[in-house]
């Protein structure tokens, strides 16, 4: 009997799905194996209400973490701070592209430099401190302290108007900042398009001061993603192979990307002898592929265009548009003065140190990470992932009990 295409589909879905009903619970349901912990006082607690970060970090139910520490835990706004302090513990981000003398054209986000140099100005008059990137890592990185209401400040695209206006601006207020470079641009110049900067360019302000990091090699783009010509970011789409007619495959992907990152990163070793690397993806737009790539070739620090502060537990950071030339100097920093509280984790009432994920909700009850719990507590932890098991005992320390 022949079978015509539309009856083999029916067929290899129906079989799928037998697949699914039929295999064994421990792969149908891994997500929901239970957990068997013993407790600090040696309580035995069976429980699925658990999950593990994309870093692997274990995060239990709130009343289970309770229940398994034997002590209270928190997770409140902050509390207000001193007059004079808007934020603490955190970084504002800033994110800027392409200044000119005067506004040339329709494009908001090309920021005039007598805007640029008000802000600065206001920064630093109204309590801000601008910090340089080793600042920024060593604070991501090595749980280094930076000063309340701390500011980096970040370009984008690797303009020549960089070198040309906002240099002379930065040395004028004793600032640094960083650019993040479409490198392929740098290499491979195009007259027809606004000036970018040169290796030369950069290797002055670099012993400035200034700082040049990955914004792709060549993947800052709209790529095709279908048969109509549809289009997405692509650092982070699967493309359209026309003649294949078909889309990339998953490993595909992850080789194009990593390729192109791993040469940008390259090349500005060879160019500007970088020791450490970051990356602020292309539009904004990202994957888990994507950040997986980055930390495969130790890419740690990661940004996007998301608004909101950066803190430690955001390795992918947000960034505060203030390239906008619609928004007068005065009330761009106006914004920076009113962020949303943090909210702060606490073990018996005292703060927890948060170096790796925040608690977050999910399917309705708050998940806390037990590993940063256990450390504020001196207690000593057990994971063994293979069996789900979780033990926790007395250690030499006691900081919050």
């Amino acid at each position: 009997m022949k079978l015509n295409l539309r009856q083999l589909q029916k067929r290899y879905i129906v079989l799928l799905l037998l697949l699914v009903v039929f295999l064994p619970v421990p792969f149908r349901m891994k997500g929901m194996t239970k957990l068997e912990i013993t407790g600090l006082d040696g309580t035995r607690i069976t429980t699925d209400a658990y999950t593990l970060t994309a870093d692997h970090e274990l995060m239990l139910d709130k009343e289970i973490a309770e229940r398994a520490l034997g002590a209270r835990i928190g997770w409140e706004k902050q509390a207000p701070l001193p007059t004079g302090v808007y934020y603490k513990d955190q970084v504002a981000v800033l994110m800027y592209h392409h200044l000119a003398v005067a506004p040339l054209t329709l494009n908001p986000g090309v920021l005039t430099v007598g805007q640029f140099d008000e802000q600065l100005r206001l920064l630093k008059q109204e309590g801000f401190h601008i910090i340089t990137m080793q600042q920024y890592r060593q604070f991501m990185l090595e749980n280094a302290p930076v000063p309340d209401n701390a500011v980096l400040l970040t370009f984008d695209d690797g303009y020549e108007s960089f070198y040309k206006l906002a240099f002379p601006i930065l040395q004028k207020h004793g600032c640094t900042a960083v650019n993040f470079i479409i490198v392929s641009d740098v290499d491979h110049p195009d007259k027809h398009q606004v000036p970018k900067l040169t290796w030369e360019q950069m290797r002055e302000m670099k012993r400035a001061g200034m700082d040049f990091y990955n914004h792709t090699y060549n993947l800052h783009y709209y790529g095709i993603v279908d048969a109509e010509g549809g289009t997405r970011p692509a650092a982070s789409a699967l493309l359209y192979i026309d003649d294949e007619n078909r889309n990339e495959l998953n490993e595909e992907y992850y080789r194009r990307v990593t390729g192109d990152l791993a040469h940008a990163e390259r090349r500005l070793k060879e160019e500007l002898g970088n020791t450490d690397s970051a990356i602020a993806f292309p539009y904004g737009s990202y994957n888990d592929k994507l950040l997986e790539a980055s930390d495969s070739l130790g890419i740690r620090l990661k940004f996007n265009i998301g608004q909101g502060l950066s803190s430690r537990t955001t390795m992918n950071a947000p960034r505060i548009n203030e390239g906008d030339r619609t928004l007068a100097p005065a009330l761009s920093i106006e914004r920076l003065k009113h962020p949303a509280p943090p909210m702060v984790l606490s073990v018996n009432s005292v703060p927890v140190h948060l170096t790796g994920a925040p608690p977050k909700l999910r399917k309705g009850r708050l998940m806390v990470p037990i590993d940063a719990l256990s450390k504020a507590l001196g207690v000593e932890m057990q994971y063994d992932r293979s069996s789900g098991s979780l033990k926790l005992s007395p250690g030499s320390l006691n900081k919050a009990g």
